[in-house]
């Protein structure tokens, strides 16, 4: 019977978010509408759909399951990555788009590219494609693990399955559809996560909701690398988590897309800061259900085993104790996470191909049609991509991290020269991209085969950092032994003229 009601509640969300496609197909005249929503995206669809792609079904259930191992220690670690991603929100969003409505941006590298010239679309493409293509692998294998975990099907069914639905919705439907399953998701998630908080609590609690997070520190008083405080976090853990995790928001093909698609520049600002303080929150919940889930396991409440891993918690609890409608809600709903996450990606993934390398250097004199044609084909490509990596590689969250870090090492500091230094000429941003990139690339293998990690070296200095100073390195040398060139205006995007010039 719950096989069954999990079906219908699948097929009825997959024949949403497919008529969503089909919809909004009719309306895709040109290569804008198809990549960034024709750039009109409004107030509350924008909060949703930041909601739904800063906290996918990776999220829910990976953050539960560090409550349920650490308490509230990793959210402490991760939380000044937050606070990172709010301050692009404060300083940038307003600036970003003006610039992408003036210059029709729709990528990094498109913004890049305003200021460096075509040149730098090259090195700009590599570092941020790879981190594109390798979450959009990991949605896909997530999406496999649904259907072997709800239908029986092996993996590699499951994620054929799972790819063909993904990719179709979104290639025929394009950002709009995506940022209305987004938002769509964003709802039943929000539920979920309030929902598996709130049921543990008042188990641990005894009824009584506000007692039960006195309850839970008190059982787990005691239990080794288990804590309520920040103060048990080690400071420089902390400082390395803000550098490795956070720095890369600054420039994130994700972020730079929400605001590109903002309807004007107040609704990018007001929305997307709206959206990361309740996104913090959102963010918090998983941490306190996996703490009271482990809180009741312990006092016996909740029948989950305590060997249970962690990233398992939240699957057990939904499968295994709840309703079996519950259970069907819950699932249906993580698969909106996951698929919703995908979609953003691979609709991050799309400009790069489309703009970046085939107008650009292909084909300068597309028409609309023609682009809008490369645009899905580039969903495909970026599919291809990472479901080969999905196979191919055995650890794809290493390499999906991994592609954080040296996309931020390469695209960073050429990004705020772009805002804050006006002497910044085009072979020093390119140089800074170039070295920058690969200095975190090769710095994360070398770590990783010699005792550290894909953050940090062996002796606990961040990789970001280290690719950060080679790129700050390379723009400032490049920068000062070369005069800028003729067709180099560096006012376009410095950011003082933006605040002085341009009106949003």
């Amino acid at each position: 019977m719950q096989m069954t009601l999990t079906f219908i509640g699948v097929a009825v969300f997959i024949i949403i978010c497919w008529r969503l496609a089909f919809f909004y197909n009719r309306r895709t005249k040109n290569i804008d509408d198809f990549l960034v929503s024709g750039r009109a995206v409004g107030f509350w669809v924008l909060i949703g759909s930041y909601i739904g792609g800063a906290i996918g079904g990776s999220s829910i259930a990976g953050f539960t399951g560090y409550g349920w191992s650490t308490g509230m220690l990793n959210f402490f670690a991760i939380f000044p990555a937050s606070v990172i991603l709010f301050l692009f929100i404060l300083f940038f969003s307003k600036r970003l788009s003006i610039l992408g409505a003036k210059y029709h941006l729709v990528s990094i590298p498109d913004f890049l590219a305003v200021r460096f010239g075509d040149a730098i679309r090259v090195p700009s493409v590599l570092f941020v494609f790879f981190r594109m293509g390798f979450i959009v692998g990991l949605q896909i294998m997530s999406l496999g693990l649904i259907f072997v975990t709800g239908f029986g099907v092996t993996l590699p069914i499951g994620m054929l399955i799972g790819g063909i639905l993904l990719i179709g919705y979104v290639a025929i439907g394009g950002m709009m559809a995506s940022i209305i399953v987004e938002w769509f998701q964003s709802l039943l998630q929000s539920i979920v996560i309030v929902a598996v908080a709130l049921t543990a609590m008042f188990i641990v609690g005894k009824g009584n909701i506000f007692a039960a997070f006195d309850a839970a520190k008190s059982v787990m008083a005691g239990k080794p690398n288990f804590s309520f405080s920040p103060f048990d976090l080690p400071v420089n853990q902390i400082v390395n988590y803000a550098i490795c995790m956070g720095l890369y928001y600054l420039g994130d093909q994700w972020c730079f897309q929400r605001v590109f698609v903002a309807a004007k520049p107040d609704v990018a600002f007001k929305s997307l800061t709206l959206g990361s303080v309740l996104g913090a929150g959102f963010g918090f919940l998983p941490f306190l259900a996996g703490i009271m889930l482990r809180a009741g396991a312990e006092m016996g409440v909740i029948p989950i085993p305590l060997d249970t891993r962690g990233d398992n918690v939240f699957f057990y609890y939904v499968i295994n104790v709840l309703p079996a409608g519950a259970t069907v809600f819950f699932l249906v709903a993580f698969m909106a996470a996951v698929m919703s996450c995908g979609s953003a990606f691979l609709m991050g993934g799309s400009p790069l191909v489309v703009r970046d390398v085939y107008q650009s250097f292909i084909n300068k004199n597309a028409t609309q049609k023609q682009l809008v044609r490369v645009g899905r084909i580039g969903i495909l490509i970026v599919a291809a991509f990472g479901v080969i990596g999905a196979f191919a590689i055995p650890n794809l969250v290493i390499l999906f991290n991994m592609g954080n870090v040296f996309t931020a090492c390469g695209v960073l500091v050429p990004v705020l020269a772009c805002f804050f230094w006006k002497r910044a000429t085009s072979r020093g941003g390119i140089m800074a991209c170039w070295i920058g990139g690969f200095t975190g690339l090769f710095g994360c293998i070398w770590s990783l085969n010699n005792g550290g990690s894909y953050m940090l070296l062996p002796n606990g200095f961040p990789i970001v950092l280290m690719g950060l100073i080679a790129s700050l390195a390379a723009l400032i040398v490049f920068s000062l032994t070369q005069k800028a060139q003729p067709d180099e205006i560096s006012h376009r995007t410095l950011y003082s003229k933006l605040l002085t010039t341009d009106k949003g």
